[in-house]
């Protein structure tokens, strides 16, 4: 009797258990987002967090309206009003985007004077596991560069939220890199941020269940900003989430 008691617990636990575990199956939760409207972007669950200290004026923004403008090159050796076209190391072209009609960037204007950027652009959340894959095509104004620029893709471990922190080094709970661009801030040659659209792809990894998380672009450029030593700012076209 107590033993026929004790087995309809244990079932009865199992069953419990069974049934709190998310049964994601073979369901594909891969997107692809081209950052056309940064609006419908951000209307999609896209997350846009800026802990640059001093804090600029600039978060992400829309590539073509930023770059069509006088100032698509902040002021740094090339002096004030520095055309946005190739020949003065711009982004140039009709079209700069590399796919569709447009594409979202952000610039060392994230900070203010000299400033420590950190402008996050963090994805609506998705089932994460082993072996999926990011990808994007990224790039900065020209290379050889006059300013290194920086860019981390990051998991967030602990849940779906979108906490970042409060300031410049915080990373809230997206503590795990799958990617970091140029950590070195190199001006050109191996390592380097590519002065052309370039695509990048990274692995998932530490996510042996699947579970629900975001990713995370970090623009992340120390001694930054309009007056600092480093950064100018990148282009992201085409991301794509691959559920494998």
């Amino acid at each position: 009797m107590v033993l026929g008691g004790l087995t309809a617990i244990i079932i009865m636990v199992f069953s419990c258990a069974k049934k709190d575990a998310p049964a994601y199956g073979n369901t594909d939760f891969s997107f692809t987002e081209e950052f056309d409207t940064v609006s419908k972007a951000v209307a999609k669950g896209w997350v846009i967090k800026n802990n640059s200290r001093p804090l600029g004026t600039v978060g992400w923004t829309q590539g073509y309206f930023y770059v069509s403008m006088y100032h698509g090159l902040v002021p740094k050796t090339l002096g004030t009003a520095a055309f946005n076209f190739s020949s003065a190391g711009g982004f140039g072209d009709i079209n700069p985007s590399f796919s569709g009609s447009d594409f979202i960037m952000t610039t060392s204007e994230c900070g203010f004077n000299i400033s420590d950027c950190s402008n996050w652009l963090i994805s609506p959340e998705v089932i994460i596991k082993d072996s999926d894959v990011v990808s994007f095509y990224t790039r900065t104004y020209d290379n050889p560069a006059i300013g290194g620029d920086r860019l981390q893709v990051r998991l967030n471990e602990a849940d779906a939220s979108t906490d970042v922190g409060k300031d410049a080094e915080s990373t809230g709970t997206f503590t795990k890199i799958i990617l970091d661009i140029n950590p070195q801030y190199l001006l050109q040659g191996d390592g380097s941020y590519p002065g052309v659209w370039t695509k990048y792809s990274a692995t998932v990894t530490g996510f042996p269940i699947p579970k629900k998380s975001r990713i995370a672009l970090r623009y992340y450029v120390t001694d930054g900003g309009p007056q600092g030593q480093n950064g100018l700012g990148v282009g992201i076209d085409k991301f794509k989430f691959t559920s494998r």
